[in-house]
C-alpha cells in the first residue's frame, strides 16, 4: 500500500483466535471505494479500510466534519453500524469514529506496542454487554408528593400559616425555592438507589452527564444518565428489573429507557 495514497481507517480490534474460528465476513468501507478487511498482528486483528489520503488527512478532514455535515451524518452512521455488526460476531475493541493511521506499518507498531493492555482490556470486556440506561421524571407529580409527604415542607408550611399575610407572599417563595431544593435531592436519592441495585448486576459502571431537553426531544426532563458492563447470562435479569422499575414508579411520574447492547466505549478507554 502506498502511504502516499491511502490511509488506515481502524473501526476495531478483536482477538486473532476469535478471528481464526469464525472468518471476517468484509463489508463496504467508509468512503465506499474500498472493502474492510482483517489483518493479524500477533494476538491482536485489526479490522480496518484504505481510505483516501488527501481526503482524511488532519486539517483535510477536520474541515470536512465542519462543513459537509450530510457527509459527517452518513459516515458517523456507517461507523456506528459496523461496530455493532461486528460486536454481534466478535469481542470486540470499539475505535472512536476517524480513527486514522498514515501506513499498516504504523497501525502494526501501535498494536503491538499496546498488545497486553489490549489482552487486558478483551479479558475485562469478554462475554459482557455495554447497555446504557436514562432515567426521566416528571415533577408534577414528584413536586406534589413532596409538599404532602416532605417533613422540612410541612413544617415550614405550618410556620406560614401563623404568619401575617404580607409575610406569607415572601415565605411562600422561600418556600418554592426549599421545595425545589428537596425535588432535587429526592430524585437523585431516588436515581442512587436504582443505580446501586444495578451495579450488583453489572462488572463495571460509569455515570454521564444528564442530557438537556433539547439534546433529548424530550418533553420530561432527564434525571439520571449511567451505562453498565454487564454480563451476558445477567442481561436478561437487568432489563427485568428496568421493567419492573417502570411498572412501579410510573404513576409518580418517572420513566426508565434502556438501551443497548452497544459497543463498549465506555469501558475500553
Amino acid at each position: 500500500m502506498g502511504q502516499n495514497e491511502n490511509y488506515v481507517y481502524l473501526y476495531g480490534v478483536v482477538p486473532a483466535d476469535e478471528i481464526k474460528e469464525k472468518p471476517f465476513n468484509t463489508f463496504t468501507g467508509i468512503d465506499k471505494g474500498q472493502e474492510a478487511s482483517v489483518k493479524i498482528f500477533g494476538k491482536l486483528a485489526a479490522i480496518y479500510t484504505e481510505v483516501d489520503a488527501e481526503q482524511y488527512e488532519g486539517e483535510t478532514l477536520e474541515k470536512r466534519m465542519k462543513e459537509d455535515l450530510e457527509w459527517l451524518q452518513d459516515s458517523a452512521m456507517h461507523h456506528h453500524e459496523a461496530l455493532l455488526a461486528l460486536q454481534k460476531e466478535y469481542t470486540l475493541i470499539p475505535m472512536k469514529f476517524c480513527t486514522i493511521y498514515v501506513s499498516e506499518e504504523s497501525l502494526e507498531q501501535k498494536l503491538l506496542e499496546q498488545q497486553s493492555t489490549v489482552l487486558e482490556m478483551f479479558n475485562r470486556i469478554a462475554d459482557s454487554e455495554e447497555w446504557n440506561l436514562k432515567i426521566y421524571c416528571d415533577d408534577t407529580p414528584l413536586r406534589e408528593h413532596v409538599l404532602q409527604h416532605n417533613p422540612n415542607i410541612k413544617e415550614k408550611l405550618e410556620e406560614i400559616e401563623s404568619l401575617p399575610p404580607g409575610r406569607q407572599f415572601f415565605a411562600k417563595r422561600k418556600i418554592d425555592q426549599l421545595v425545589d431544593e428537596e425535588l432535587d435531592k429526592e430524585k437523585n436519592d431516588f436515581c442512587e438507589q436504582v443505580h446501586a441495585e444495578l451495579i450488583g448486576m453489572s462488572s463495571e459502571d460509569k455515570v454521564k452527564t444528564n442530557w438537556s431537553r433539547d439534546v433529548t426531544g424530550k418533553e420530561l426532563e432527564m434525571s439520571w444518565n449511567s451505562v453498565y458492563l454487564i454480563p451476558e447470562n445477567k442481561v436478561e435479569g437487568f432489563l427485568d428489573l428496568i421493567q419492573q422499575k417502570n411498572e412501579e414508579n410510573a404513576s409518580a411520574g418517572w420513566r426508565f429507557e434502556a438501551t443497548g447492547p452497544w459497543p463498549a466505549y465506555h469501558f475500553v478507554y
